[in-house]
C-alpha cells in the first residue's frame, strides 16, 4: 500500500521490531516473556513483521533467532 519501514504496524509491533533491533537477535521465548504475549500472538506479530521484510528467522546451533532483515540477508 505504498507504506515503507515501520509505517502501518500496531504500536506493539513497532515495540517488538525496536527491541528485535535495539538486541540484534532474541528468540522467541524472549519477546513473548519481555512483552507478555502467548506463542500464538508472538507468532502473529512476527509474521507480519517477516511479511514487511523487517524481521527473519534463522537457527544457529540448535536454536531459533530472530533479527532485523536486512539487504540479501
Amino acid at each position: 500500500m505504498g507504506l515503507e519501514g515501520t509505517e502501518g504496524l500496531t504500536e506493539l509491533q513497532k515495540a517488538i521490531y525496536e527491541y528485535i533491533k535495539s538486541r540484534g537477535r532474541v528468540t522467541g521465548e524472549e519477546v513473548m516473556e519481555n512483552f507478555r504475549l502467548s506463542r500464538q500472538d508472538m507468532e502473529t506479530n512476527f509474521a507480519i513483521l517477516r511479511h514487511c521484510n523487517l524481521v527473519r528467522g534463522y537457527k544457529e546451533n540448535g536454536n531459533i533467532y530472530l533479527t532485523i532483515f536486512e539487504n540479501g540477508q
